[in-house]
Order: structure tokens, then C-alpha cells, then sequence
């Protein structure tokens, strides 16, 4: 079985933080040829893409959110015909650095390459705590490359195996791929609902382009706010099991409400398709973009993939490796995507918060008595 072309598509392009071009112009292109589709880029370069098609007057949408870039490089200046010195952007520990292959994207193609020096690494202040971030590494390149150009580590485009997609960089990369996949669902079915997709830039370096996006309201604050992100394989988490509601990260609790709107509508979607599974889980291992939007008011949540080798990072082998996902974790999200567009309630907050109560109704009525008859002596 084939990748699905959007995914594959994605995947192959050259991406890094402050360096999203290749990834935000495919997107642009892809959204501006769908039928019911606006999209246009805010004054930070996020990319807003609305899809809108008879939805029932009132329903509450959702504003589904990932980041284009993944841990890479940036050329800063070249030492000698040889050499260049670059700075990483990205959460991948220092250990991972001396003598791993590297490829900058130039001229419209790839220049390989292989660290000669990490000259330095610095501890630097992260949401939820710190990380050790190389700061200045020197590459050995056989051609020449420029100031500004990217780099990712030399690993292959992706491929299928055994079910799952392995690439140079599935965060957020699939992510956006899934979102991208479901307004092209939609549009060409030409489904009745609406849905809001924001294509950040910078996530690496701490949500920078996220936070551009408040900054410049790209974001209506009446819109309640998913974090799409692949998440770092935990204990307790079966990739292929299916897409994950992530209730909370490593900075923070989601919200309550929008968590079991996310759930209701994942129930209902398993009741109509007997194949669609997913799983709810922490996700603690790193913190994504609900943080930023939960820190300035917005109502958030996530869901997410499953992801090996995160940050390329193999720790069984400890040395530079693909990410991977499962495509049939991917393919669901997707399929959860667009019931979360056509659902026809939208999001309720206090109908689905409230979900528990008439339960804990029932419950008290039918034990109050009870609970009053056998109350212990001390008290009576």
C-alpha cells in the first residue's frame, strides 16, 4: 500500500525552525485549489485555512492546530570552503551531535554534510523547566552552501514498513499532513460543516509562531483551540492503537470541557465505524501548543500520534534515526478530524461537561436514602 500522496508529499520537503517555506507554500497551494476554503497567512506567517460549507446557524467550531517546522539547522556564516558554522534550533540532547550526517537544502537541492564540532551547547529555560540546547555547531560540507540556508539530519524520505511511516521529521510534519488531508476530505465532498486549521511556524524554539498568532488575533478567543501534535511514545501507549485525546502535557491540564467534546465525538464516530479506535492519555513526555493558547485564555485541548524516536532521537541505538509513526493511527486521526468538523451539536461546553451530571443525579437518588439510614453513630 501506497502513502497517502499528501503525507508523502510533506515529509519529503525541507523544513526547520524560521524555515518553514517549502512546507507553508505546499500547504498554501494545496488550500487555495479546494472549493469552500479561505486561507491566508497572518503577519507572523502562520497560515489560517477555514473551510465553511451550510453549517448550522450557532454550532461553535473548532480551530484544529500544528506547527510546519521540526529540529534542523540554520546556516549562519561559512568559516571555510569547507565549513560551516550553524545553529540548532530544536530539543535534541548534545550527545546525538559528534559525527551525525547532516543535508542542507541549497539552490533547490540537498548538500550533505557531517558534524565536525559541537563548539557549544547551553542549558536555556523550557515551559516546564529546562533543556540543553547545542548552540553552535560546525558542519564539514563537500559544496559550498550559504548563510540562511536549512539543514536536517541526512536520513531518508519517508517510507511504509510494516505499517508505519518512517521519515526524517514526523513533528509536526504529519500533523499538518492530516490536517491539510482533512479539509482536501471535505472539500471535495463538499461536507456539511466548519472547521478552522492554523499552520504555526517555530514550535520548536517554544511556540514562538503560536504566540505571534495571539499576539495579532488570528485566533477569535470564542474558538475553542485543538493542539495537533505527534507525541513521544509513553509507557501505556500502543502506536497502532489509535490517535490519541491527549488530556494534559508536561505544562498543563486541558480543558475538561473541550476534552469530552473530543471524546464525545470519538465515541460516536467508533459507534458508526466499527474499525475506528483511539486511546486517551496524558502525553506528559513534552509540552504542545494547547499550553501557549490555555496561558493566554483560550479554550484548549489535544490530539495526538504516537511518535518513535522522537526528535530523531533512537535511544535503543543511541545515535540519529527516523521518527515514526503508525499510518493506521494517522489514517483514524484524519477520519476523527472530520467527524469534528460535520459534528452537528459543535462544541457545548456545558453540555458535554455536563455529561456527568445527570449520572451522578441518578446515582444520589438512588442511594440517598441509604446514605442517611446507615450514617455512623459518631454522627448521630
Amino acid at each position: 500500500m501506497p502513502l497517502p500522496k499528501t503525507l508523502k508529499d510533506l515529509l519529503t520537503l525541507p523544513t526547520a525552525p524560521f524555515a518553514e517555506s517549502a512546507v507553508m507554500g505546499y500547504l498554501a497551494r494545496a488550500c487555495a485549489r479546494l472549493p469552500n476554503v479561505d486561507a491566508a497567512f497572518d503577519s507572523h506567517g502562520n497560515l489560517l485555512a477555514g473551510y465553511r460549507h451550510r453549517p448550522r446557524r450557532g454550532r461553535v467550531a473548532l480551530a484544529l492546530v500544528a506547527h510546519t517546522d521540526h529540529p534542523g539547522f540554520v546556516v549562519r556564516e561559512r568559516i571555510d570552503r569547507r565549513t560551516v558554522r550553524a545553529e540548532f534550533h530544536g530539543g535534541v540532547r548534545p550527545e546525538y551531535f559528534p559525527r551525525a550526517r547532516v543535508r542542507f537544502w541549497t539552490g533547490g537541492g540537498w548538500v550533505r554534510g557531517q558534524v565536525a564540532v559541537l563548539a557549544r551547547a547551553r542549558k536555556v529555560p523550557d515551559v516546564a523547566g529546562s533543556i540543553w540546547r547545542p548552540d553552535d555547531v560546525r558542519i564539514r560540507v563537500p559544496e559550498p552552501v550559504a548563510a540562511g540556508d536549512l539543514g536536517m539530519w541526512d536520513l531518508p524520505d519517508p517510507v511504509l514498513r510494516d505499517g508505519r511511516v518512517y521519515a526524517r521529521g514526523c513533528d509536526d510534519i504529519a500533523g499538518a499532513a492530516a490536517l491539510l488531508q482533512m479539509l482536501q476530505n471535505l472539500a471535495r465532498r463538499r461536507a456539511v460543516g466548519e472547521v478552522y486549521v492554523l499552520f504555526t511556524r517555530a514550535e520548536e524554539v517554544g511556540f514562538v509562531g503560536a504566540l505571534g498568532a495571539v499576539r495579532a488575533g488570528t485566533l477569535p478567543k470564542h474558538l475553542p483551540v485543538v493542539s495537533i501534535e505527534t507525541s513521544s511514545v509513553l509507557p501505556g501507549v500502543t502506536p497502532g492503537a489509535g490517535p490519541i485525546l491527549r488530556v494534559g502535557d508536561r505544562a498543563a491540564v486541558f480543558h475538561p470541557g473541550l476534552t469530552a467534546h473530543l471524546d464525545r465525538v470519538a465515541r460516536e464516530l467508533a459507534q458508526r465505524q466499527k474499525k475506528f479506535a483511539y486511546q486517551r492519555k496524558l502525553m506528559d513526555g513534552g509540552t504542545c501548543e494547547a499550553a501557549p493558547f490555555l496561558a493566554y485564555g483560550y479554550v484548549a485541548g489535544g490530539i495526538c500520534l504516537a511518535l518513535g524516536n522522537y526528535h530523531n532521537m533512537d535511544t535503543r541505538r543511541r545515535k540519529i534515526g527516523p521518527e515514526y509513526i503508525s499510518l493506521a493511527d494517522w489514517q483514524r486521526m484524519v477520519q476523527w478530524f472530520e467527524a469534528l468538523a460535520c459534528d452537528e451539536r459543535g462544541y457545548e461546553e456545558a453540555a458535554d461537561v455536563g455529561l456527568l451530571r445527570p449520572r451522578m443525579e441518578e446515582r444520589w437518588t438512588k442511594y440517598a436514602e441509604l446514605l442517611a439510614r446507615t450514617q455512623p453513630a459518631i454522627l448521630g
